[in-house]
Formats: structure tokens, sequence, C-alpha cells
């Protein structure tokens, strides 16, 4: 039967983020729409729809490595921190986010929180395995690249070709005042000469 294991982490945490937005219990918090995923970002995510894809992405780590417990996790979902001049330092990601994320998994039934931890479910283990299983069949297409990347190939073209014309025509207004310095010297230099002193 097919697993988690057999399909690729973004396929897979895709296909769920989706599945998760149809879910009552999965909801983003009020603050979400302006929260930092931890220490070391400098910006919020750009993704409107972020929240789902991190549970998405924990529900999936809590398969994988579970049982585990947030501050666990933390570990996971940090990175470094750019300390300016100073060297990068590794910094946890946000509990809160993360704590959020596994009780609302745990009200959807997908999670269970025990002693040892928190760990999958035999209801979130089928939901998983068939997810991963219509995955395999069926791949998503790939993920375009940013809109801003299509927009600036153009503008890089065009400051190609009008590039030339750009530098010709500050060579020639170069070439104009080159000229026109001398002109302006030599009046300096015959003026000083006819000078009384």
């Amino acid at each position: 039967m097919t697993t988690v294991y057999d399909v690729p982490p973004d396929h897979i945490i895709r296909r769920v983020a989706e599945e998760l937005k149809k879910r009552k219990e999965i909801v983003p918090p009020a603050w979400a729409a302006f929260a930092k995923t931890g220490v070391h970002k400098e910006m919020p995510p750009e993704d409107p729809d972020w929240w789902f894809t991190r549970a998405a992405a924990v529900l999936r780590r809590v398969y994988v490595d579970g049982p585990l417990g947030v501050e666990r996790m933390r570990s996971f979902y940090g990175g470094n921190k750019n300390r300016g001049s100073k060297p990068n330092a590794f910094r946890k990601g946000s509990g809160s986010i993360l704590r959020k994320s596994l009780q609302q998994l745990e009200a959807a039934g997908l999670i269970i929180h025990d002693k040892t931890g928190r760990r999958v479910s035999p209801e979130g283990m089928k939901f998983l395995d068939n997810l991963s299983q219509e995955v395999l069949k069926n791949p998503p297409a790939p993920v375009p690249k940013r809109v801003k990347a299509v927009v600036e190939e153009p503008k890089k073209a065009e400051a190609k070709k009008g590039g030339k014309a750009k530098a010709d025509k500050a060579a020639a207004a170069d070439g104009a005042e080159g000229a026109a310095k001398p002109a302006k010297k030599a009046g300096k230099k015959a003026e000083k000469a006819e000078a009384p002193q």
C-alpha cells in the first residue's frame, strides 16, 4: 500500500493543505494575517493560505517523526537569523503557531495527544495514506515561478536593447562636454594672461 514515504513531501503537503481547507476545525487565528513564523524571519508569509500549508506540513512531520512535542517541532521549523555584521545564528520557530496547529489537528481527529507526545491517529494515518495514493496516481502540476520574475524578464531585455542606445547618448554628451571643457580652460588661461599684474 502507498504511504507518505512513497511521495515527495512538497506534493503531499500541497494536497493535504487543500483537504484541510475543507475541514471546519482548521481555521487560521485572527493574528495569522500578520504574524511571523519565527524570530529568524523578517516578514510574515506572503501566501494568504500559509496556515493550511503549515498545518499540513506539521501533520506530515508528526506522521514521519512522531511521537513528538512542540519544542522539538520548533527546531524543525527554525532557521538562521541575520544578525547584520555578526555571524548568523540558529533560532527556533514559533511555538504558538505549532501549538495551535497541533490543537486544531487534534480537534479534527487526525492527531492523538498522550504521555509520549503527539502522534498520528489511525484516522489521520488513513487520511494521509489515501491522499498519498492519489498524489502518486495524479501528481500535481509544478508550481509556476513567481509572477514578479516573469514581469522582470522583458524589462531586462529592454534594458539590454536600450542600454546600448543610452550608452551612445551618454558618450555623445560626454564628448560634447569634453570638447567644451578644453575651450573653457583655454579661455580662462587667456583671461589670466591679459589681466594686469
